[in-house]
């Protein structure tokens, strides 16, 4: 007989139920949700030698979802051109550290949105051979990008509909889980933002092989022209989803914002990363990183003191997507959670800051924790496995000290994981402090 497992908690907030569950409780054995509901409807299925773990002052929500992490990174400011220099060993080592933090804050599932090489596949490998621990992990091997493109210093550059094809081929080889493919330049030196990477047939090639082989398709957009290709080519994901022109100038275009309705795409706005990018500029930190920035800077501003119109830059973009982001939300479109940690300044362990902001655009605290959970299983194609307290589903859970129905920002308040059953040790909330991103005194 397996051993069985039961998680008390004074709210259970199980994400099929709209309102939460006072006196909550879930059972579970080998890995897998048997029941869950009220503690008193279901304390006759508790067997007399099950472990308990009675949270009776906390909250029990869904192991959190991240559609879009980045491993390899630092989230110190440095920028993506530095990361692809470093030695992939390196970046794995740095990738197993980065994915304690992720699982430590609460987050039992993540999609890795471009590491270089093959790093992440090795960590996945050491993870399966018991010799380090990490989230559930959706991996994309490294983004397919044109030559010069952004993050084509990861290992994945092509040209042409006949090497996006081979490359498509090599990935799922290597054991992918989905393609994540650059359609716009990005921060990336040798980049262009504003203008489509891919030519259609060259989008083509690889969505065609993603449905082949029943794979889900993301892309990074960075203008509405990148947007419109991947939605022509049936992609599953918008990363990013800016609404600029070929100028720079960026208006929200409804009549675009339909189509990505109607095409049924998740969206993946990533606002925290540019507000993470303020934080760090109102402390005089990393005033200066190129590629883009520098072209944004001028576009944006005249101003000789670099600092000061960096920081313009930054201000206008954060209140841009937020804009962008509330109409978005108030046409129904079906946007999810994904940090882009610890992509540029935004370090790993911070989710929450995330959803945080996706509230401040219009989703209710309840709506917010779904984007997190449930929601953001679904866009990942793992709405069956994970995301949601019930039956049949994966044993992922995190133990919070506070309700997030009461503040989203509650959602960083993590006591417990659990991740396929197991409790994680995580060490005392001191050692967990090291990680977590603050906002400045100044604003």
């Amino acid at each position: 007989m397996s051993e069985q497992s039961v998680i008390k908690a004074k709210v259970m907030i199980d994400m099929v139920n709209k309102n939460p569950i006072e006196d909550g409780a879930v059972i579970f054995e080998d890995g897998l949700i048997t029941l869950s509901g009220n503690y008193e409807k279901i304390k006759d299925k508790i067997r007399s030698d099950a472990t308990i773990y009675d949270y009776k002052d906390s909250v029990l929500i869904p192991g959190m979802v991240d559609c879009h992490t980045h491993h390899n990174g630092f989230g110190d400011g440095r920028s993506g051109d530095s990361i692809g220099e470093i030695e992939d060993d390196i970046l794995t080592i740095k990738s197993a550290k980065n994915a304690k933090t992720s699982l430590y804050s609460g987050v039992t599932t993540i999609r890795e949105n471009g590491p270089k090489n093959t790093t992440m596949m090795k960590l996945r490998d050491a993870v399966n051979q018991g010799l380090a621990i990490a989230p559930r992990m959706v991996l994309c091997g490294r983004p397919i990008a044109i030559i010069g493109g952004h993050m084509g210093y990861f290992g994945g550059e092509v040209t042409g509909p006949v090497e996006s094809l081979a490359l498509s081929r090599q990935l799922i080889k290597e054991g992918v889980d989905y393609f994540k493919i650059t359609a716009t330049g990005g921060s990336t030196a040798t980049s262009f933002p504003l203008r489509p990477s891919f030519s259609q047939k060259e989008l083509d090639a690889v969505t065609n092989e993603a449905k082949n082989y029943g794979l889900l398709t993301a892309t990074h957009c960075l203008s509405m022209e990148g947007i419109d290709n991947s939605l022509n080519a049936g992609v599953d994901m918008i990363i990013h989803c800016n609404f600029d022109n070929n100028k720079g100038e960026s208006k929200f275009n409804e009549k675009l914002a339909e189509k990505i309705a109607k095409k049924g795409a998740y969206v993946n706005p990533t606002l925290h990363v540019g507000r993470a990018r303020l934080w760090s500029l109102t402390m005089g930190e990393n005033p200066s990183l190129g590629g883009w920035e520098n072209k944004r800077v001028s576009i944006s501003s005249d101003r000789k003191n670099v600092l000061e119109a960096r920081l313009d830059a930054a201000k206008l973009s954060l209140e841009t997507k937020l804009d962008h982001c509330r109409k978005m939300i108030d046409m129904g479109l079906k946007v999810i959670t994904g940090s882009d940690s610890s992509w540029g300044d935004y370090a790993l362990g911070n989710t929450f800051h995330e959803t945080e902001l996706l509230v401040e655009s219009g989703y209710s605290n309840y709506e917010g924790v779904k984007s997190v959970t449930i929601n953001a299983a679904m866009a990942l194609g793992l709405g069956d496995t994970v995301g949601s307290i019930e039956k049949g589903k994966s044993a992922d859970f995190a133990i919070l000290k506070n309700n997030p129905l009461d503040d989203i920002k509650n959602l960083s308040t993590v006591k417990e994981v659990f991740l396929m059953g197991q409790h994680i040790q995580r060490g005392s909330d001191e050692s967990n402090k090291t990680y977590s991103q603050i906002k400045p005194e100044q604003l």
